[in-house]
């Protein structure tokens, strides 16, 4: 699927709002099943640039098209009414003049929809009192990184029931800021606590010590469960920013990771395309047919398998585990793997001989060999003696 053209030089933002899309959706049809009201609210509403009217293209139009798509479809498929709500919150009063109207100009639909004007840290208790105890999932998305999501000024949201979180790292600016003096006291009051770095860390190595340290400092304060994707630069192997999710049930890991296994699949198509474009745009039209020969290529996809193999089987002895939605959360939260590698990874074992499901008969599941939970029963897998 192509880039949209509203997106076009800021694919990044394409990136964000599709796993955005597609987590809600799953999200909202889950809870809404249990819940008779589900809050969203969005801390950093915007909208900034010169979108389409309907702001379809921005994180306000897509929540609430999910949130009345997913009204609409819960009454249909399963008979029940949910409430949906929606607070945007907003700094700059430019940007909220614009969600105002936009927001007053909407058709009736089942959502109700709101905005307060201010800085969110400022106004935590008001949005407390406004989720009333409900499920409420939060989105938090900066153009900054310093104090607006650390543990400590999210810890009132973070001590609250019934609530996810997706919350943006903007980690090519804190990149910049981690070797600069002037900025450690802000590092270390993200991360809570300071960093040791060397010259001989790799830009990977860097990247993995900051978000884990992230994660954890958060993690512990919501106690539960955390996961992240990453979101590149258009048209570069450069990680602009991390997407990290917070939940406090296995299944959200798992949800989570499904839907960030396919903005991967976009992310590649959005790079590619970035590229493309550029190439185009610098080459004269007699150079377009002999692109194959310029600097122009798809990124291939990094073939996870082996490292999903070694991870299994340092799981996996010849003792049964059972491999329920606790124990595939697990697996996905403690590694970078997607769910289809653990899959194809176990395919591949169960192939040499390695494994064996002590509970089924596997040998015609081509796509997933293990299903947790599903149906409703977990099985026991174990490696051969």
């Amino acid at each position: 699927m192509p880039v949209p053209k509203e997106y076009h030089g800021r694919e990044q933002a394409y990136v964000k709002h599709t796993i955005l899309k597609t987590y809600l959706q799953r999200l909202f049809m889950i809870i809404g099943r249990k819940e008779t009201v589900v809050n969203y609210v969005d801390c950093f509403a915007g909208p900034w640039s010169e979108e389409s009217d309907d702001l379809k293209d921005t994180s306000i139009g897509i929540s609430l098209h999910q949130m009345k798509e997913c009204a609409d479809a819960l009454e249909a498929q399963f008979g029940v009414i949910v409430k949906f709500r929606a607070l945007y919150i907003e700094k700059d009063k430019k940007a909220f003049c614009k969600l105002e109207s936009f927001l007053n100009g909407r058709p009736h639909d089942p959502v109700q929809a709101s905005c307060i004007q201010g800085d969110y840290t400022t106004k935590i208790d008001d949005i407390i009192r406004w989720a009333s105890g409900h499920f409420t999932f939060f989105f938090i998305d900066p153009k900054g990184w310093k104090t607006v999501i650390s543990a400590p000024v999210l810890a009132p949201l973070l001590a609250m029931n019934k609530v996810e979180f997706l919350i943006n790292l903007m980690y090519d600016f804190f990149n910049r800021a981690l070797s600069m003096k002037s900025h450690q006291a802000d590092v270390g009051g993200l991360l809570g606590k300071k960093i040791d770095l060397t010259s001989a860390d790799t830009s990977s190595e860097r990247q993995a010590m900051v978000i884990a340290q992230y994660r954890e400092v958060v993690g512990e304060m919501y106690g539960g469960k955390t996961a992240y994707v990453s979101v590149e630069r258009p048209g570069m192997e450069r990680v602009l920013y991390f997407l990290v999710y917070l939940t406090r049930h296995p299944l959200g890991i798992i949800v989570f990771k499904q839907a960030a296994e396919q903005m991967e699949m976009i992310q590649r198509v959005s790079q590619f395309e970035t590229r493309l474009r550029a190439q185009i745009n610098k080459s004269p039209m007699s150079d377009l047919f002999a692109l194959e020969q310029d600097e122009v290529v798809v990124d291939k996809p990094v073939d996870n398998k082996l490292a999903a193999k070694k991870f299994l089987l340092s799981k996996l002895s010849v003792t049964p585990l059972l491999i329920d939605y606790d124990c595939w959360s697990e697996f996905l939260e403690g590694t970078d793997l997607y769910p289809t590698d653990l899959q194809l990874a176990f395919k591949e074992l169960i192939k040499e001989g390695r494994i064996k499901n002590l509970d089924a008969d596997v040998s015609r599941r081509r796509k997933n060999p293990v299903q947790p939970n599903w149906p409703r029963k977990s099985e026991r897998w174990a490696l051969n003696d």
